[in-house]
Order: C-alpha cells, then sequence, then structure tokens
C-alpha cells in the first residue's frame, strides 16, 4: 500500500515566511502516477444552518479563495517505485487580491469589501444554540498535495497540512488608549458612624436605626474605572479603578472606609459571518452573529478588607493579561486572534470588567463594558528586524517546476 504525506513546519508563520517541506511517497512496490501537485492556498468559509418549520434546515454558504499556488512536482505517466521525494518551497503572500465580494448579493459595512486586503490570522468559530442558527467560520490556509493516477490504474490520493498565519505588532508597548466610565453610589447606614467602625451595634441600636432610616448618615461616592481599548496577546492588561467622595452629597463627618470585594474581567467577542443565499428567491444574503465570553480573571477579595483609593492599578494588582497561543494538535493557534474583516467574516471585542464594592456594609455593584476593543498580535517584530526573503522563494510568481526525474531514475530511486 502506497501512502502520500506532506512533511513541514505546522508554524506559526507570518506574511512574507518562506514555507518550505516535502511531499513523500511511501510504500511499497511500483505506482503508476500521471501527475503529483502540491498547492498552496487560503481560504475563509462560512456556514449558517438556520432551523425550520417541522424540523427543517436551510444550510448558506460562503466561500472566498484568499490565494492558491500551485506547483507541478512530478509529470508521468511514469511506474514509481517508492518510497521517493520531492522537496518544495513558497511564500506566505503579505495580501490578497481578489474579489470576493462578487458571490455576495448585497454590500455591506460589516465586512472587508477591498479587492486587495491584509491576509487575516488563522481562525475558527463554532457556535450552536437551542434557539438560534450554527454558526461555522474559520480562516484556514494549508498545503493539499495530491496524486492522480492514469484513469484505468488504482485511485488518485489526496492529503492536506494546515498552516498557522499569525502576525506581528509594530508596536512593542502599544499605548493602551485608557477611556474613563463611572458610576455614582449612595450608602445610608449607621454602619458609616465613627462609633461603629470599630464595634457592631447591639440589637436595640439596630431598631433604633431602622425606625429612623431617613436620619442615618448617607455617603455618596464616584466608582471610576480606566479601561484600555488596546492590547496585545500575552501582554499585561493595563486596568485602574479608583473612588472619589462626595461631600456636597454626603452627610457623613468624614470619607467613609470604601472596600473592594470583587473584580470580574471577561474579553468579549462578536463574530458576523456572511454567506450567500442557499434560497434562489431570496433578494439577500444571509448575515449571522454570534457573541462569546472569554475569562480573563474573577477575584474575590473579600477576605482582605482591600480600602479603596483614588486610583489603583488592578491590572497590576490581579496580574491581568490575554492568553496567548494554544496547542491544538500539531497546530499552534491563537483562540483569540487580533481584529479583521474579511469579505465574509468580521470579528472584534469588547472589555467587559464587573466589579463590586462595600460601604457601611452595603454593597454595590457595576459591569462596565467598552464601547471597542482593539486586540493585537503576541509577536513584535519591526519592519527592520523581519527576514529579508530571497525574491526567488516560489510565491505568487512561482518558478517553473523542476523536470521530473527520468523513467530509471524514478522507478530505481
Amino acid at each position: 500500500m502506497q501512502t502520500l504525506n506532506i512533511d513541514v513546519r505546522p508554524g506559526p508563520y507570518f506574511p512574507g515566511s518562506p514555507v518550505s517541506g516535502t511531499v513523500l511517497l511511501q510504500g511499497n512496490g511500483t505506482f503508476n502516477v500521471q501527475h503529483i501537485t502540491i498547492t498552496f492556498v487560503g481560504r475563509c468559509k462560512t456556514k449558517v444552518v438556520q432551523q425550520g418549520s417541522n424540523n427543517s434546515r436551510t444550510t448558506h454558504r460562503g466561500r472566498v479563495t484568499m490565494f492558491q499556488f500551485e506547483r507541478v512536482l512530478f509529470k508521468g505517466p511514469y511506474s514509481l517505485h517508492a518510497p521517493h521525494q520531492w522537496p518544495f518551497e513558497f511564500k506566505f503572500p503579505d495580501h490578497r487580491n481578489t474579489n470576493g465580494a462578487q458571490q455576495f448579493k448585497k454590500s455591506s459595512s460589516l465586512f472587508n469589501e477591498e479587492p486587495q486586503q491584509p491576509l487575516p490570522a488563522s481562525f475558527m468559530n463554532n457556535s450552536a444554540s437551542l434557539l438560534g442558527p450554527e454558526i461555522d467560520a474559520f480562516v484556514r490556509y494549508e498545503l493539499e498535495a495530491a496524486l492522480i493516477t492514469p484513469s484505468s490504474s488504482r485511485g488518485d490520493i489526496h492529503v492536506s497540512k494546515p498552516l498557522a498565519l499569525m502576525h506581528h505588532r509594530l508596536e512593542r508597548n502599544p499605548n493602551p488608549q485608557l477611556f474613563f466610565m463611572s458610576q455614582k453610589f449612595t450608602a445610608q447606614s449607621i454602619y458609616l458612624l465613627p462609633k461603629y467602625q470599630d464595634r457592631t451595634p447591639s440589637f436595640t441600636e439596630k431598631l433604633k436605626a431602622t425606625a429612623s432610616s431617613s436620619k442615618q448618615p448617607k455617603a455618596q461616592y464616584q466608582l471610576k474605572a480606566l479601561l484600555p481599548t488596546v492590547a496585545a496577546i500575552g501582554r499585561p492588561l493595563p486596568l485602574a479603578l479608583g473612588i472619589t467622595y462626595d461631600e456636597d452629597h454626603s452627610t457623613t463627618t468624614e470619607p467613609p472606609a470604601i472596600y473592594l470585594r470583587k473584580v470580574k474581567v471577561q474579553l468579549e467577542s462578536t463574530t458576523w459571518v456572511r454567506c450567500a443565499s442557499g434560497s434562489m428567491w431570496s433578494s439577500d444574503d444571509v448575515i449571522e452573529t454570534s457573541t462569546s465570553d472569554h475569562p480573563i480573571d474573577d477575584r474575590d477579595f473579600s477576605d482582605q478588607n482591600l480600602r479603596m483609593t483614588d486610583r489603583m492599578e488592578i491590572g497590576s494588582l490581579m496580574n491581568l493579561s490575554i492568553g496567548a497561543r494554544k496547542i491544538l494538535g500539531s497546530l499552534v493557534w491563537a483562540p483569540l486572534p487580533p481584529n479583521f474583516r474579511t469579505f465574509n467574516i468580521a470579528r472584534k471585542y469588547a472589555l467587559k470588567v464587573q466589579v463590586s464594592t462595600e460601604c457601611g456594609k452595603q454593597k454595590h455593584s457595576k459591569k462596565f463594558v467598552g464601547t471597542s476593543f482593539t486586540l493585537l498580535p503576541s509577536d513584535f517584530s519591526t519592519p527592520e528586524t523581519q527576514p529579508v526573503l530571497d525574491g526567488s522563494v516560489a510565491g505568487v510568481d512561482a518558478p517553473e517546476a523542476k523536470e521530473p526525474p527520468s523513467y530509471d531514475v524514478a522507478v530505481n530511486t
């Protein structure tokens, strides 16, 4: 039995990186071959499955080929004697130059419809719910090897190997561009009285306070949050919290103690997908959205009596950062790719911070949600430090494949 394999480093790669490897034909005996090819391809694919009445399902698809390079490694017909191998080399392009929006019926500002646009990082998104549609989307780069036999011989062989594409960020320490948000709270309680700072009021004192609740001391304060709108994967996430005591709207004789109790930080991802309608009668495309929360940290400070100040660097205190790469089989990929837009996929983020405080034994809570968030790549590089690639590396203008070996060489290798 003969097998065809692709021996190549899985990545990660970057735009402009050379991609080199070997196609291996292994097994025993001879094999009739018409030709052997290696194809380097990048695709953005989407699928939406909508549930209808009577358990009916309608599937819509979108498919954009960003680039496709092919090289012929061997031309026949010949009888090849395994094992045999053929080296190949490509180059990851910087941009794609294709009009992938032609398949869609209407223009949409959600997506990037420019013919020339940068390649997005490798990406996959799968979501389904009991009430909503099933949504699949991926940006995938792969090598595809094919061994084609004469029509009178045994079946063809097709194999593929995925490659992970990532990007460099151009700033070593990007500006977080902090965004200010705030919320006012009012606490009214006998625990704001100085004499109850060190002791608990008796039952009688609590009963009297309840009967005259309007006369209890009142403290108003502003909870402040400085949320970053830009951050890099794997780098510290700057986040600051603070409080401002409002003397004009308070009746306490001095600023009370305000404690930080809980902080929960999440990154919300929103993915838009576009598919060509599966119905010939529809004049619209199918556009669906899936949203997910990605936990960053959830910390309980209740047992620390952490008194809040005008500004607290919570990002440093909690050692916050956004998850970096993960390993999925042999493929290195980023579960949270940088923001991107293609012809049929768009991805953006929002930072969500849930804060709980306590003042005068009364607890307050606020969820701060940023309007936008730019996620930058984990890898830093400047144009000066990126490798200069030999222009002869096969890419968009791939050179012709070398002549196949002679019959004698092929069958006796």
